[in-house]
């Protein structure tokens, strides 16, 4: 079972060349490895394609993303569906983030995850959820603690 759900900036980071790329890159090898159980939804998996298509990223190297996911043994790629929308548009209200930010909340809830890697602060304001990035997830692993 994914224990963290994985933000679109986290893998725009790296598909983008932006400045902390290799944390990102070490985070999603052990997610691909399986070494992390993690979770992501179609919905940030669109958000990444559409700002990679707004940056002029290459039809390639988005048929790339796509493609590699597909590898990752410890991915499991949540679909939201009508009721997941339903709920991030509740989220909106009850937290005051943006629809974006509020399927990411709705979904952890469904699958029961707590932790979201990401380095959006917006989601430093709900209180039943906590925001970590990469480099925390990379040192639990140094010391062994489950992720």
């Amino acid at each position: 079972m994914p224990r963290l759900l994985v933000d679109a900036n986290i893998f725009l980071e790296l598909a983008l060349g932006q400045t902390r790329s290799s944390e990102c890159k070490s985070f999603l090898e052990k997610v691909a490895s399986g070494r992390v159980k993690a979770a992501t939804t179609d919905f940030i998996l669109d958000s990444v394609e559409i700002v990679m298509e707004d940056r002029a990223a290459p039809a390639a190297a988005i048929e790339k993303f796509f493609s590699s996911l597909t590898l990752y043994k410890g991915l499991l790629v949540h679909s939201l569906g009508i009721k997941g929308r339903i709920s991030a548009a509740e989220e909106m209200e009850s937290n005051g983030l943006s629809f974006d930010d509020s399927t990411s909340v709705a979904a952890m809830r469904r699958l029961g995850i707590k932790e979201i890697v990401s380095f959006d602060h917006h989601f430093d304001r709900v209180s039943t959820i906590m925001r970590v990035e990469p480099k925390t997830v990379l040192s639990r692993l140094k010391g062994n603690k489950p992720s």
